[in-house]
C-alpha cells in the first residue's frame, strides 16, 4: 500500500511543486545559517536598539530635514539604484541533478525558469522599494516630487534591474574568460547609460517619460524567450545557485576563516597554443623559444617590459641631442640586463635545470632571447630620436639602432660567458 501511495504521489509532481519545494528548502537553509548568530541576546541588545534609533532618525527627517540635504542634487539617487541594477543575479533554482531529468522535460524547465524570473522580479522589487522608502524624505520634502513621480522612478528602476539580471545570466552562459568580462562590462555600461541618460535629457526633475518603462517592458518581453530557448546557460545557472546558497555562510565566516588563494587554470592571452616560434631544433633555439614563450604568457613581465618601453621613449623625446645618443646606447643595455636575469631564472627552474645545459647552449639561448626581446626597444628608441631630429629621414636611425643592438648583443654574450668561466659555473 505504501509503495502504491508513493508511486501515485510521485505522479503528482509538477514544475510548480518542484519550485516551491526548492524555494522552501532554500529559505530553511538560510534561516538555519542566520539562527546561529541571531539569538535572543543579539536581537535584544543590537537589532532592536538599531531599529528604534534608525526609526527615530527616519521620522525626524520627515519632520525636520537636515540642512545638508538641500545641498545634495537629485541625480545622486541614481547611484544606489545603479548598484541594484548592475549587481543582481537571475535565480533559476537549478541543481546539478537536473541534467538527468529536467533537461529532458522542456515544459518543466521552462516552468522553473519562469518562476525563477518571477522570484527575481519580486526580490528586486522589494529591495528597490526599501531603497526608495528610505529616501522618500529626500525626494518628497527636499525636492518636492509628487508621489506619482516617485512611483515612476521605482517602476523604471525595477524594470531595468530585471533587464540587467536577464542580460548577465545570458552572457554568463554564452561566454567564458575575458570575453565574458568584456561583454558584461559593455552590457553594464549600456544598461547604465539607457537608465540615466533619458532622465537627464528628458526628465531633469525626476519625472520619467512614458516611453521609458514601455521600452523596458519590451526588452523584458524579448529577453525572456531568449532565456527559455538558451541551452548553454545550465552550468552557469547551477554555479550561480550554488553561490547564492552559500552567500550567507561566506558573509558570516568571512572574518573567521582564512581564505586560501584560488589557483586559476586559465589560458594565456598570447600564444594560447604551443606553436613553434623558430624553425631550428637545436638545443639553444628550443631553450630560447620556451624562454620567450614563458615571458609572453606572463602578464606581469609584459607589464614591466611595456613600462620600461614607455618611460624610455618619453625620456628619449624629452632629452637634448647629446643625451639622446647616450640614451640610445645605454637604455637597450639596461633592458638586456633585465632580460638576462629572466634567462638565468628560467634555466635554474627545477625541471629545466635537470638537463645540465652546457655553457655554449646557455650563451646562445640568452643571446637569442636578448636579441628578440630588446630589439623592439632599440628600434623604437632610434625611430623616436631620428624622427624628432631629422623628420622622415630619421627612419634610418631605427635601422641603425637595430644594427647597433645586433653587434652589442654579441659582445655582451662574450662578456657574460667570460664572467661565467671565471666563476667556474657550469
Amino acid at each position: 500500500m505504501e509503495q502504491v501511495t508513493e508511486r501515485t504521489g510521485s505522479l503528482n509532481w509538477s514544475s510548480g511543486k518542484l519550485f516551491r519545494r526548492r524555494l522552501s528548502r532554500y529559505w530553511r537553509e538560510q534561516w538555519r545559517v542566520w539562527r546561529t548568530v541571531l539569538d535572543w541576546t543579539v536581537c535584544l541588545y543590537i537589532v532592536l536598539p538599531a531599529l528604534w534609533i534608525g526609526g527615530g532618525m527616519y521620522v525626524e527627517l520627515w519632520n525636520e530635514p537636515a540642512s545638508w540635504m538641500n545641498q545634495i542634487p537629485l541625480w545622486t539617487i541614481r547611484l544606489p539604484a545603479l548598484l541594484i541594477i548592475n549587481l543582481g543575479i537571475l535565480r533559476t533554482f537549478a541543481e546539478e541533478a537536473d541534467v538527468l531529468f529536467l533537461l529532458q522535460k522542456p515544459d518543466w524547465r521552462k516552468g522553473l525558469i519562469l518562476r525563477g524570473i518571477s522570484y527575481t522580479a519580486v526580490g528586486r522589487g522589494l529591495i528597490i522599494a526599501v531603497l526608495y522608502a528610505l529616501m522618500l524624505p529626500f525626494l518628497i520634502i527636499i525636492h518636492k516630487l509628487s508621489w506619482m513621480s516617485v512611483a515612476e522612478m521605482i517602476i523604471v528602476t525595477w524594470l531595468w534591474a530585471i533587464i540587467g539580471s536577464l542580460c548577465r545570466n545570458l552572457l554568463d552562459g554564452r561566454y567564458r574568460g575575458w570575453r565574458r568580462m568584456v561583454w558584461k562590462a559593455a552590457a553594464s555600461a549600456l544598461l547604465s547609460a539607457s537608465y540615466v541618460i533619458p532622465i537627464f535629457l528628458f526628465a531633469p526633475q525626476g519625472i520619467h517619460m512614458v516611453w521609458q518603462p514601455a521600452v523596458g517592458l519590451l526588452l523584458i518581453v524579448g529577453l525572456i524567450p531568449q532565456k527559455l530557448r538558451a541551452r548553454d546557460t545550465f552550468e552557469s545557472d547551477v554555479q550561480q545557485e550554488h553561490r547564492a546558497r552559500l552567500a550567507s555562510t561566506e558573509l558570516l565566516l568571512s572574518q573567521v576563516i582564512e581564505r586560501k588563494p584560488r589557483i586559476k587554470m586559465n589560458k594565456p592571452i598570447i600564444l594560447r597554443s604551443s606553436k613553434r616560434l623558430f624553425q631550428s631544433f637545436d638545443p639553444a633555439t628550443m631553450l630560447a623559444e620556451n624562454t620567450i614563450k614563458t615571458f609572453l604568457r606572463r602578464l606581469s613581465l609584459i607589464r614591466i617590459w611595456l613600462s620600461f618601453f614607455g618611460i624610455s621613449t618619453m625620456a628619449m623625446l624629452l632629452s637634448p641631442l647629446w643625451v639622446k645618443v647616450l640614451l640610445l646606447i645605454l637604455l637597450p643595455l639596461l633592458v638586456s640586463r633585465w632580460v638576462q636575469s629572466l634567462c638565468d631564472n628560467f634555466v635554474h627552474e627545477p625541471f629545466i635545470e635537470q638537463f645540465q645545459w652546457a655553457d655554449l647552449v646557455r650563451k646562445q639561448m640568452a643571446e637569442k632571447v636578448r636579441f628578440w626581446l630588446v630589439i623592439p626597444v632599440a628600434v623604437v628608441l632610434g625611430l623616436a630620436a631620428g624622427l624628432q631630429m631629422f623628420g622622415v629621414w630619421g627612419i634610418a636611425a631605427g635601422a641603425a639602432a637595430g644594427l647597433y643592438w645586433w653587434k652589442a648583443n654579441e659582445i655582451m654574450s662574450d662578456i657574460l660567458m667570460l664572467k661565467s668561466r671565471k666563476k667556474g659555473t657550469v
